[in-house]
């Protein structure tokens, strides 16, 4: 049997997306204790959807009791960590494999708990922190690195769009009128 510990949480009454709710209900994070200490045993690379579980079990578990995160995740989002947990292994799972399982619109969430709560660049700073140190304590390899990278602009991107700017990190090259040609008389 794992070990683990109860994050509070709320339960989602909305059962289109992870927002939403008023029900308090207790939910066991496995090796949440350990996850925050960095101890967890260490895989080769993400290989499959038990390691994307193991991988954003271990991520909430730091986010849940994180200063910073843990009051988005609990207070604003009130999230119901059971029924988010599967759409986040489709989402990383899709990013990872290309398995086409997440369907949703991440970025309609965030614009909604935006709305809520500004998400800062200290918010996604702290959440990239987060992930990175945890697929480094979990996983190394190509896939590990695809998702850390994945995350960089993914994070960056949801954090550009929520401050009302353009979703890419690179200047758009704008155009200017061609030369006016000049014909000689």
């Amino acid at each position: 049997m794992e070990s683990g510990v109860s994050a509070p949480v709320t339960a989602d009454t909305d059962p289109a997306g992870p927002l939403g709710g008023t029900k308090p209900q207790s939910v066991t994070v496995p090796h949440a204790e350990t996850a925050q200490s960095g101890t967890l045993p260490r895989n080769c690379d993400l290989t499959n959807r038990d390691d994307v579980i193991r991988l954003v079990t271990a991520f909430y578990g730091r986010a849940f009791a994180d200063p910073l995160l843990g009051p988005v995740f609990l207070d604003v989002a009130h999230m119901d960590l059971a029924r988010h947990m599967p759409i986040m292994a489709d989402f990383w799972e899709t990013v990872l494999f290309r398995a086409r399982l997440y369907r949703r619109n991440a970025l309609a969430v965030h614009f909604d708990l935006n709305a809520k709560e500004p998400l800062t660049a200290a918010h996604f700073g702290r959440w990239l922190e987060l992930w990175a140190a945890t697929v480094d304590d979990l996983f190394h390899g190509e896939k590990a690195r695809l998702a850390k990278l994945q995350a960089e602009r993914i994070a960056g991107s949801i954090q550009r769009r929520v401050a009302g700017k353009t979703p890419s990190d690179f200047a758009t090259i704008g155009t200017r009128n061609p030369p006016i040609s000049r014909t000689r008389l």
